[in-house]
């Protein structure tokens, strides 16, 4: 007699699979199947789990659903679940991959841009979750005598990224209250540096100088405050950095410090 714990992990296994095969239905001897195959019955249930599976990403992906259209986007779906599966039962960590998948996806890889929209849209959802930001100590701040040796903190909802494409004003353009009929050229367009952060339950986003981006990406990467300084220089030597650390401290985007 099959236990419990094995009849779930073969419910699990059937659920999961992908194709089911008669010899691969591993719940095939412990189902009545007087009207219907294992397969069948399988089948039902694995239907039910790809459904709610996307309805996932669908959460995560809108913007990427709205381009492609909501058929096709289910196509895709199925085809990314079928080749990783969720590994647990939070569906708030799942999707990451989704990205490098539709790079990969022959249907949609002259779609060159898409991989940068599901990485934004990704970063957004990463925010949401994200733990609340930190009060930035002013005091302690002015008490350090030497910014040799700081180590400046981005808040936990922060992400930054950058793209060749407009990757920001494609996703505008897909919001609800998004003009009708606006049109959007991707030929000739520079190198977009994106700042996404969350203020109080709504995440921001904001587009910035890359010598801006360079400084707060020196910082994601925990380097110092003088070798952060250095590598924004390098991109723009006229870079404020006072009023560049404030401005960021004052959004939240800052949050913290280490000596």
């Amino acid at each position: 007699m099959t236990t419990l714990a094995q009849l779930q992990t073969n419910f699990i296994h059937d659920c999961l699979s992908g194709t089911l095969t008669v010899d691969k239905t591993l719940m095939a001897k412990d189902l009545d199947t007087q009207f219907i195959s294992a397969r069948g019955l399988m089948g039902i249930y694995q239907h039910s789990a790809i459904a709610n599976i996307t309805n996932s990403l669908r959460l995560s992906y809108a913007v990427i659903e709205k381009l492609v259209g909501k058929d096709f986007f289910q196509l895709m779906c199925k085809s990314y679940i079928v080749k990783h599966w969720p590994s647990t039962g939070n569906m708030d960590d799942y999707g990451e991959s989704f990205s490098s998948f539709l790079a990969a996806f022959e249907q949609v890889k002259h779609l060159s841009y898409l991989e940068d929209v599901a990485q934004l849209e990704w970063l957004f959802h990463q925010s949401s979750l994200a733990n609340d930001n930190s009060y930035f100590d002013w005091t302690r701040l002015a008490k350090v005598t030497t910014s040799e040796n700081i180590t400046f903190l981005l808040s936990p909802s922060v992400s930054i990224m950058s793209s060749a494409t407009p990757v920001d004003k494609i996703w505008q353009m897909n919001q609800e209250n998004a003009p009708e009929n606006n049109e959007l050229s991707l030929d000739g367009t520079s190198d977009t540096f994106i700042v996404l952060f969350r203020q109080g339950l709504k995440t921001e986003m904001m587009t910035v100088a890359e010598s801006e981006f360079t400084f707060l990406q020196s910082i994601e990467k925990g380097l110092n405050f003088e070798t952060a300084i250095e590598s924004a220089k390098a991109v723009n030597a006229d870079i404020a950095i006072d009023d560049c650390l404030k401005k960021y401290i004052e959004l939240g985007i800052i949050s913290g410090f280490s000596i």
